[in-house]
């Protein structure tokens, strides 16, 4: 996939779970560890190179307003051109977002869910809280 083809359905999917995964891992985290235990766990090649998950990352690590990160993350995605693509960066800052609001893991993943069209019943979703620390919780 280039950067200049469009996203299609079951490549949005993919990623959409990779990302929850990812907002699920880090909110655990942050919920037992705080905010700055992140730093252990970034992907600081990603962050370097503006991924919207890790880029963000890095802010609220260091501190920054949510509503400063949110703006922030926004002028890069405003920069997208692929509306698919466009979309899973903004899941991407809606979950850095959440995870410096120190919001339950469940509420995230249901919150993510909310900007697709995948059933809360999807296998696959299902497998990702069911593997995940919040699965006996949902």
């Amino acid at each position: 996939m280039g950067s200049n083809s469009f996203m299609n359905s079951e490549e949005f999917k993919k990623g959409f779970y990779d990302i929850l995964k990812r907002a699920l891992f880090c909110s655990e985290i942050t919920r037992r560890e705080g905010l700055l235990s992140l730093e252990d766990v970034m992907d600081h090649e990603k962050a370097e190179n503006r991924d919207i998950f890790e880029y963000g990352l890095r802010f609220i690590i260091d501190g920054s307003d949510g509503s400063f990160v949110d703006k922030i993350l926004l002028n890069i995605i405003n920069q997208e051109k692929d509306e698919t693509r466009f979309l899973l960066k903004t899941i991407q800052k809606e979950a850095v977002i959440k995870i410096a609001e120190y919001n339950n893991p469940r509420v995230i993943a249901w919150w993510l869910n909310s900007y697709t069209n995948i059933p809360l019943n999807d296998p696959e979703f299902k497998k990702i809280i069911d593997d995940s620390d919040i699965g006996v919780l949902m």
